[in-house]
């Protein structure tokens, strides 16, 4: 209610602590224009993020939907309630009869509401659509890194050809034979 009672008195251009109309230009939110163009930039920005997380949730729930329609026997699932087990019949009224245990201790069979089912490895046209799209962006990455690679070994091979041609051109030699602390130059013993 505060928050309410602040907005209305800087919008009537007054003092937000007492509550009353200011009389001069002391107070900086005189200007309401500044007001309203924080208030409309942080309204647009809420707007946005609202349409971009729709955007995502809608995309999500899609992708689920397509996943639960692709169920068939054979798929692996998991239920909301963490229960584990393979899909053993799909029915018409929108239930799954999955299969739990093993041989050794002993199978059981639900009978399930698609709904409950959390995670699949089912895959529907979405997904298998993406993962097709991320698999020729990686060939396409992988390409163009095969046809760079020819190209960094010719530079580096011209590099060392490049040193070897400055290695082999003969250097004058500025340094002089090292002599004794004595002074004199030191004779070769036999």
């Amino acid at each position: 209610m505060m928050f309410w009672n602040t907005l209305a008195v800087l919008l009537a251009n007054g003092d937000p602590d007492t509550g009353t109309p200011s009389t001069g230009n002391a107070n900086p939110l005189n200007n309401n224009w500044i007001f309203f163009a924080i208030l409309i930039v942080l309204i647009v920005l809420l707007v946005v993020w609202f349409l971009v997380s729709g955007r995502k949730n809608k995309q999500k729930q899609k992708e689920y939907t397509e996943q639960l329609a692709a169920l068939g026997p054979g798929n692996k699932v998991k239920t909301i309630g963490g229960i584990c087990g393979i899909v053993v019949e799909v029915c018409d009224d929108n239930t799954v009869v999955i299969e739990t245990g093993t041989e050794a201790s002993g199978k059981s069979f639900l009978k399930l509401d698609k709904e409950c089912i959390a995670q699949t490895d089912a895959k529907g046209p979405t997904q298998i659509a993406r993962e097709e799209a991320e698999a020729r962006r990686k060939a396409e990455k992988e390409a163009k890194s095969e046809k760079r690679a020819p190209e960094a070994a010719a530079a580096k091979t011209e590099e060392p050809e490049k040193q070897e041609t400055q290695e082999a051109e003969p250097q004058p030699q500025t340094e002089e034979p090292a002599e004794s602390g004595s002074g004199e130059p030191e004779e070769k013993q036999e």
